[in-house]
């Protein structure tokens, strides 16, 4: 059959119009049918009557679409948009089923349903909402005991609907269904795939207790998926659980594996762990544009979500101040007290939404005093070198046999070693700058093979961060869990800024913190208190001088199980020289040629006669204080 060009009427006949019309109502009934099913009606029916909702026995869940759009900001919004479902049927169970919602989590690191923690009594205490006069602990769930309002036992951690409830990832699938769907945030979904938190590069890059860059208060990435360009899905994979099978002695299983990743993956972000923001006055569907510093700690949901778990526990920081620091009370950061978020000094990179910067650089408000400091005698020690004096959170960190809730596990982390280490000692990053720095032992036991000691080690050598390790070894002869691999975790500290410490803190060569601490985990023992120092001076690093209360060991644990560190106080030694060369005339000089100046400005502060002068005078102080040699009458 040959084709032959001719008018359009040649092709109409009964046939190919029955065909078209098909085509064109089966197109217009597929995207009229997903129109349909894109409705929330039903949602809004049930969940918008005041009266419906009591009657099922769940009248804190009633909720206008009004109020959801004022509270989220979202001016066009439904319910589906968020948390998917069937908005079309009246049936529970079907309206219900694919539905996003907050996911609950118990100490065995397992998901539990939200029925499971709440019976229909009790619906005064079932409503996302900030409970209780502990801001740390706010949104996690809580249960009445008599007048006391305390943490529910069953739920250890509440994670947003935008994580996978199987591995507790965030779900980027989940995130283009709701947030980046079309119309709403695809651009800044897009975005946030490629940036280093929502990819979670640095955890995912853990394959081992060794490789490839040193043991991790952390942990190794027990079975979390490999690190990629941008990120795909979630769940979990089995590679670095082999890995780390060859490495130790004993059983090490999938689920065991399952079981650390979760509470790994607990901590680390997805959207709306930055945007949403349930409030007692704004509700339980608030959401912030810009994320605040409250979001940044985890708002409200203990010392394991973001940066309570990095900054408060690991690094010892602590920004926000008061419950939200570990010990709870410590002073806030000078910047968070005049209302700096955390973003205004961390902005986002060039990856968009997620990149944040971890470099702040202080010289962007404080450019006269970054002038004189970048020209002065101290030109090689960072801000937080004088002005972050401290740190908190764990003191020790020991890996050993315990439980995740009540299941056996050869790594439960025994990190709970709470306290207070100060004045934090100095050491010098990659290009020699000196920065605060917080010292802490580590121990992991039952490794197979000895390890040698290392030395100082950068983790990322051409990175920001200024994090370091050192290796001490393995250590055999304990009465259980050999061999043990030691290292000394090296944390930099970028917060709380407050007052510098004094010179001498310094200035006298050897340097010297004080570590003291309160053992507070459930599983091992008994609360007991110890504490130990830090020395760096021309003969090296070392910890020592160790000692602490009486130990009561609970039933089905040993000492090598949390505490190694008793049978090891004498083995914490990396050689090199970490001293603070002191020049005494030197010294003496610039103390002296301070000493004048500061007592100059502060006789004219004393006579000064209007506030603009006096103001001169403060900026004229500051800049003395960072360089003692600039001319007094030049200070701008």
């Amino acid at each position: 059959m040959h084709f032959k060009l001719g008018k359009i009427s040649d092709f109409v006949t009964p046939f190919t119009i029955t065909l078209f019309t098909l085509q064109f109502l089966l197109i217009i009934g597929f995207l009229g049918y997903n129109y349909y099913m894109e409705s929330s009606s039903s949602c809004i029916e049930c969940h918008g009557s005041k009266k419906k909702m009591e009657e099922l026995g769940y009248p804190q869940f009633y909720v206008t679409l009004e109020e959801v759009r004022k509270q989220t900001g979202h001016k066009t919004i439904f319910c589906r948009d968020c948390h998917l479902g069937n908005g079309r049927t009246m049936n529970k169970d079907k309206a219900h089923k694919g539905l996003l919602k907050p996911i609950f989590v118990t100490d065995d690191a397992e998901p539990i349903e939200r029925s499971h923690v709440y019976g229909k009594e009790e619906n005064d205490m079932n409503k996302i909402e900030p409970k209780g006069e502990n801001a740390l602990f706010e949104l996690l769930p809580k249960k009445k005991y008599y007048d006391d309002l305390l943490l529910h036992p069953k739920v250890r951690n509440i994670l947003w609907h935008d994580r996978d409830s199987y591995s507790f990832n965030f779900d980027p699938a989940i995130a283009q269904k709701t947030c980046g769907k079309r119309g709403c945030h695809s651009e800044e979904v897009k975005q946030f795939k490629s940036t280093i938190m929502g990819r979670n590069v640095r955890q995912r890059t853990m394959h081992t207790w060794l490789e490839p860059y040193g043991p991790h208060n952390c942990g190794p990435s027990f079975a979390d998926l490999p690190p990629a360009e941008v990120i795909k899905g979630a769940g979990f994979d089995f590679k670095n659980t082999e890995k780390i099978r060859k490495e130790i002695n004993i059983p090490f299983t999938n689920e065991q594996a399952i079981a650390k990743q979760r509470l790994c993956n607990i901590c680390h972000a997805g959207c709306l762990d930055c945007h949403y923001a349930p409030g007692r006055e704004k509700g339980s569907h608030a959401f912030i544009k810009i994320p605040d510093s409250y979001s940044c700690m985890g708002r409200g949901r203990g010392n394991s979500q973001c940066h309570t778990g990095s900054g408060h526990s690991r690094r010892g920081e602590t920004y926000i101040g008061g419950f939200y620091s570990i010990p709870q009370g410590r002073d806030s950061d000078i910047h968070f007290r005049n209302n700096i978020h955390c973003i205004e000094c961390h902005p986002i990179g060039e990856k968009g939404m997620g990149d944040m910067q971890r470099k702040a650089t202080c010289g962007d408000c404080h450019i006269e005093i970054e002038k004189a400091h970048e020209s002065s005698i101290h030109k090689n020690l960072t801000c937080t070198a004088c002005h972050v004096t401290e740190a908190g959170g764990y003191q020790i960190t020991i890996w050993g046999k315990g439980y995740i809730g009540e299941k056996p596990n050869p790594f439960k982390k025994y990190s709970l070693y709470y306290g207070i280490q100060k004045p934090l000692i100095l050491m010098k990053d990659q290009r020699g700058i000196w920065f605060p720095a917080k010292i802490f032992p580590h121990s992991v036991g039952n490794i197979k093979n000895d390890v040698a000691a290392s030395g100082i080690k950068f983790r990322w050598q051409n990175s920001d961060t200024r994090d370091m390790y050192a290796i001490i070894g393995t250590f055999n002869n304990l009465p259980s869990g050999n061999k043990h691999l030691l290292w000394l975790q090296i944390e930099e500290v970028s917060h709380p800024f407050g007052k510098a410490r004094n010179c001498k803190s310094c200035h006298k060569g050897k340097q010297i913190s004080v570590s003291t601490w309160n053992y507070e985990d459930m599983q091992g023992a008994k609360p007991f208190k110890g504490g130990y120092k830090i020395i760096a001076d021309e003969h090296g690093l070392r910890v020592k001088d160790f000692w602490h209360s009486e130990i009561k060991v609970l039933p089905g644990f040993e000492l090598s199980d949390f505490a190694s560190w008793i049978y090891l106080k004498d083995k914490w030694f990396v050689n090199g020289d970490f001293s603070i060369k002191v020049n005494e005339k030197k010294y003496k000089k610039y103390e002296k040629i301070y000493k004048e100046k500061i007592k100059q400005i502060e006789f004219l502060q004393k006579n000064a006669k209007n506030d603009k002068y006096s103001k001169q005078l403060k900026e004229k102080k500051a800049i003395i204080i960072h360089n003692p040699d600039k001319d007094l009458n030049s200070c701008k």
